[in-house]
């Protein structure tokens, strides 16, 4: 009886993890064009990603490039696609965790954010935590380009 409980309980626990649905949408890139020199927009740049709570962790700025560390940020389904169970948007429960980290590259007469995200589904014992593939819907890269060149 002991064993079949026990089966049972492995069984759902690996249910969830089963029915994992990654995301099928394209990845996006958020690019704009700027009339400003390539320093003004790196320093605006590293002056909003500051502010919006980002670390960041390495910058070039004769490449053009910034970098920021993973940020916890608690992502919305509008704001990014990890997939889904039995039907059910990861980013709805509760217990997934998601972290955002950006890159800003930027040229002459453009800037293109990207992000970088990572998602965990972590439903209470470490043995069902599920890593999430997660791709960003253009919303966060949106709103920290619309700072920068504002």
């Amino acid at each position: 009886m002991k064993q079949y409980f026990l089966l049972s309980t492995l069984i759902l626990a690996t249910g969830c993890a089963g029915t994992y649905q990654a995301p099928k949408s394209q990845e996006k890139t958020i690019t704009a064009s700027h009339n400003k020199s390539i320093n003004e927009v790196l320093n605006s740049a590293k002056k909003v990603l500051i502010l919006e709570g980002y670390q960041i962790q390495t910058h070039d700025d004769q490449a053009g490039i910034i970098s920021t560390s993973l940020k916890n940020l608690k992502l919305k389904p509008e704001q990014a696609d990890c997939g889904t169970t039995m039907g059910i948007d990861y980013l709805k429960d509760k217990r997934t965790k998601t972290e955002v980290a950006l890159s800003i590259i930027v040229n002459n007469d453009s800037i293109i954010v990207k992000s970088n995200i990572h998602g965990e589904y972590k439903p209470g014992s470490v043995a069902n935590d599920i890593t999430l593939t997660c791709i960003s819907k253009g919303d966060i890269e949106s709103k920290i380009l619309d700072k920068v060149l504002g």
